[in-house]
């Protein structure tokens, strides 16, 4: 069994959505200063770095994180392979079995370097989210900080996938990844009320 991390990690140096609240970690007491043991805290958006979004974070009637059922996280995925698409239409799933694998990534390699935030990127083709789910996927991932254009004000491909009953998973790292098929698993932080959470984002070659 292998196991591939496809989670960025959350440093100083990842770029934040513009305008939205930076990663920062600091020690709150540390040993070198006398205390007793090293105590960490975090101060991040919710969608910094690879992040699920809920439905609450574009729907202000959708469910929150800590409302999503876990298994929606875990289970059978595949890979897609999407570099060089400006819009990602169907073609890009040529071969997809959404009954068997619910759950999708796609690999633009658009913005690797997550210590500069993109002013453009890939986005799906308007027809796709339906289709999609129409196919039986549950759950799209994407390499890129959003499913929709970094200007959007509308977000319609976020809108588009919620009525089509898709969960987004966002800024993965899938540069070590070869198409194909794997085990996800990305689970989010209990939050209550939260209108997405960080991940640690896995795939399982089995």
């Amino acid at each position: 069994m292998k196991i591939i991390d496809i989670t960025h990690p959350h440093s100083h140096e990842l770029a934040p959505w513009p305008g939205d609240t930076p990663f920062n970690f600091k020690l709150t007491a540390a040993m070198r200063e006398g205390a007793t043991c090293n105590v960490g805290a975090v101060t991040t958006s919710i969608h910094s770095g690879t992040h699920l979004d809920a439905p609450f974070h574009f729907n202000d009637f959708g469910q929150s994180i800590d409302a999503l059922p876990t298994d929606r996280f875990v289970g059978p995925a595949r890979v897609f392979d999407a570099q060089g698409h400006k819009t990602i239409s169907r073609e890009v799933f040529a071969g997809l079995d959404g009954e068997a694998t619910p759950r999708v990534l796609v690999a633009t390699g658009s913005c690797d370097d997550k210590s500069v935030f993109p002013s453009r990127i890939p986005t799906l083709a308007p027809d796709v989210p339906a289709w999609l789910g129409a196919q039986g996927v549950t759950l799209i991932g994407l390499d890129v900080p959003s499913v929709d254009q970094v200007d959007s004000k509308t977000l319609p491909i976020h809108h588009a996938l919620d009525a089509a009953g898709i969960l987004i998973l966002e800024n993965l790292d899938l540069r070590r990844v070869m198409p194909g098929e794997y085990e996800l698993i990305a689970l989010p932080l209990k939050i209550v009320g939260a209108d997405g959470s960080p991940v640690r984002a896995v795939l399982v070659e089995t």
